[in-house]
Formats: structure tokens, C-alpha cells, sequence
């Protein structure tokens, strides 16, 4: 998606040197990527006001991109999502934190929060070219989550907007 776009992002894989699930595979897999490959963390390799950490966890929406910024995606490969756990580390490296306006923009406002880097990849490529973050997160959101949602409302009673049906 980022290599397509019309203005595609610098994109800077950093923390490499701890990537210790499958290092092989990761290696093998941003070989197909146009990116920098860096074995130090973010917050060690920019300073920290040039930081913005994507968090679900955090308050802000993501409303505009700024050039003059270094995005950090916390791409954590874990068993299990853990609350939180972005957000602490950009309060620890002493970053600022932002969400994906996702509640503002996606096609309904209950999608779920955790999304694949490729994902979110995609969707801040697609607003760097000039796509509004409603056309972005729509092309970019998983189809499964839309569908995941629908069925929940459904079996409430809900309607595809979220509330429920008199």
C-alpha cells in the first residue's frame, strides 16, 4: 500500500536488534518493504519531540500528519494484547501519544482498536496522498472487523449504527 501511494511514507522498522520471535522470518519479511531497517528502539534513535506514538490507549485523536514527525507504530508481537503497554512506553521515552481517530471515522464507531502494522500502515499512507481518514480507514480496515461488529449488534437487537431498535 505505502509503495503505491502517491506520496509514500519514509518508513524506519526500529527495535530490530530485540526481535527475538521469529528473526528470521522478519528479516526475510521487510525485505519486501521500502524501508530502514534499525536494531535501536525509537526512542533511542530520534529524539524524543520528534515522537508520536500510536496508542489505542491514547486520549487524542490522530487528526492531521506532520512532516516534521517520526510516527511510531508499536508493532509489539505479543501472545496476547496487553492494555496499555504503548502507551507506557511513550510516556516513558517521553513522546506524545495519539489514537487513530477511529471512533470519528471508520464505518462504525465499535471497531476494534488493535490493528496489524500493515494496516495502519496503509491507512496513514492513504492520508499522506491526500485520502480523507474516512476513506482511509474504510479501504484499510479489515472487512472481518466490520463483520465481527454487525454480528454483535445483530444479536443485541442493535442496528448497523449502534443503537438499539424500538
Amino acid at each position: 500500500a505505502n509503495r503505491g501511494a502517491p506520496h509514500p511514507l519514509r518508513l524506519s522498522f526500529s527495535a530490530l536488534d530485540e526481535a527475538s520471535l521469529h528473526p528470521d522470518m522478519l528479516h526475510r519479511d521487510l525485505a519486501r518493504w521500502d524501508c530502514q531497517r534499525v536494531g535501536e528502539r525509537a526512542e533511542i534513535r530520534w529524539p524524543a519531540d520528534e515522537l508520536v506514538w500510536l496508542s489505542p490507549d491514547a486520549g487524542e485523536p490522530l487528526s492531521t500528519l506532520d512532516p516534521d514527525v517520526t510516527y511510531v507504530v508499536s508493532g509489539l508481537v505479543d501472545r496476547s494484547v496487553v492494555s496499555g503497554r504503548s502507551l507506557e512506553r511513550s510516556r516513558a521515552a517521553g513522546g506524545r501519544a495519539v489514537r487513530l481517530p477511529l471512533r470519528e471515522c471508520a464505518p462504525r464507531p465499535d471497531v476494534h482498536p488493535i490493528l496489524s502494522v500493515v494496516s495502519v500502515v496503509s491507512m496513514l499512507a492513504a492520508v499522506n496522498s491526500g485520502a480523507s481518514w474516512e476513506e482511509a480507514i474504510g479501504a484499510a480496515l479489515p472487512k472481518r472487523f466490520m463483520e465481527r461488529r454487525e454480528a454483535e449488534a445483530a444479536a443485541r437487537g442493535e442496528g448497523a449504527g449502534g443503537g438499539r431498535l424500538v
